[in-house]
């Protein structure tokens, strides 16, 4: 227990530099108080294990415990997946260990055989290993915080959770062969010089590949709100053409009301049956939705704008939405993704079988929302959503991975199925604000 507080002082500087690394990859579970009573309990108690005599002179025992209280760390103070958390253990230990090789392989150049290196130098050595470790994953902190990185599925890491394993081994097994003699100092700081950079450089360069999947999102977004944007401008233009077109006409009906009037055989119900008529006219050609909610209107009349240039027969059935209280962004993100999914797919078939049914509806607090449309055969699988049919690959599953999430937000559930050349969407969504 002699050596207790220098092992306190080595497992402290080793937890510093996992923290740095883990706040850049995933997100706190406590606040700061308790994350740090929890984060010294883990350095005492790994600390007091290590002093232990067996530990001590068991090297590879070292590994599996060290990995064991790194994953247990994450999972206890981050919110991440399982996996995950086995991953970026692996490859943590894996940068503390050959950067800890490459400093004292670095310092057998200086100073010769291990058995010459003096305690103090032992100590600097250690030193230099362990604030070369923080400075690495401070800076992969800093750059994901900066570029605003997103922790990706775990499958992202498992080629760098492989790399880190093997350069592990490697880092045993050179030493071993250094051991026997079987390698001269220079090839072997050679060697860890290499190792340690190939560990660090995956590790930034998967960060770097999930900025610029990012960037792409972001990209795809500002696509799709340009689209959206375009097809809004088309719809207004039709609109603003049909009103032109109505105001064109007016002095012409106008002038068939003052005839009916001056003529003796026409009848006052005559006059208001014509009234009547033209009233239904105009407003059958501008509006084609009216759920008394502005926003869904503009949506959804656009999306039947659309429908109907591409000559999809939409059919809508709404009630009164004056009372919804859900996000209009959120209820857009649904409608809009789910519609322009329905009006792709009846853009690939025959205009005969062009078909939309769309219900939303506000019903006891809940707003049922469902999109049934023809639809070429679409392979479904368990938990799965189906592939995309958009004719640019680079959109595949955004759209639909984006509704899911919205609805997830709302802890609703949805269906999706495939039957008789018809696919059918539902989901009802509780009528309540969430931000």
């Amino acid at each position: 227990m002699a050596e207790f507080p220098l092992t306190l002082l080595w497992t402290a500087l080793n937890y510093l530099g996992v923290i740095l690394l883990y706040d850049g990859f995933s997100k706190r579970r406590h606040g700061a108080d308790r994350f740090l009573a929890v984060g010294l309990g883990y350095v005492v108690v790994k600390s007091l294990i290590l002093s232990t005599p067996f530990v001590g002179v068991n090297d590879f025992f070292k590994i599996p415990l060290s990995i064991f209280m790194y994953a247990l760390f994450h999972l206890s103070q981050y919110t991440v997946n399982g996996v995950f958390t086995i991953y970026i253990a692996v490859i943590y230990y894996s940068i503390t260990c050959c950067t800890e090789n490459l400093v004292f392989t670095a310092g057998l150049l200086e100073y010769g055989l291990l058995k010459t290196v003096t305690d103090y130098a032992n100590f600097f050595l250690s030193l230099i290993s362990y604030l070369l470790v923080i400075f690495i994953c401070n800076a992969l902190k800093m750059q994901r915080v900066k570029e605003r990185a997103k922790i990706r599925p775990w499958q992202w890491y498992s080629v760098p959770a492989v790399l880190s394993l093997l350069t592990t081994l490697l880092v045993f097994y050179f030493g071993a062969c250094y051991r026997e003699g079987k390698i001269s100092v220079m090839p072997l700081f050679a060697c860890a010089l290499f190792l340690t950079i190939v560990q660090v450089a995956a590790l930034f360069l998967v960060s770097w590949m999930e900025m610029n999947a990012h960037f792409r999102e972001e990209m795809l977004c500002l696509h799709t709100q340009s689209q959206a944007q375009q097809e809004s401008i088309e719809a207004l233009s039709l609109a603003y053409a049909q009103q032109r077109k109505l105001t064109h006409d007016f002095n012409s009906h106008i002038n068939v009301i003052h005839e009916l009037l001056s003529q003796d055989r026409v009848t006052q119900e005559d006059v208001k049956r014509y009234v009547r008529d033209l009233q239904k006219a105009q407003t059958d050609r501008i509006f084609l939705v009216s759920t008394h909610h502005i926003a869904l209107d503009a949506l959804l009349n656009q999306k039947a704008s659309v429908a109907a240039h591409r000559d999809i027969d939409i059919q809508f059935s709404v009630n009164d939405l004056s009372p919804l209280k859900i996000n209009i962004v959120d209820l857009t993100i649904i409608i809009s993704n789910i519609l322009d999914n329905a009006i792709e797919a009846c853009d690939k078939l025959p205009e005969t079988e062009r078909q939309i049914f769309v219900k939303v509806l506000l019903e006891e607090n809940e707003l049922f929302f469902s999109v049934r449309n023809r639809s070429l055969p679409v392979t479904m699988l368990s938990g799965q959503l189906p592939a995309s049919t958009k004719a640019n690959g680079i959109l595949h599953g955004y759209g639909l991975e984006n509704v899911r999430t919205t609805v997830a937000k709302y802890k609703a559930i949805y269906s999706i199925n495939y039957q008789d050349g018809w696919f059918h969407f539902a989901t009802e969504l509780p009528n309540t604000l969430i931000s």
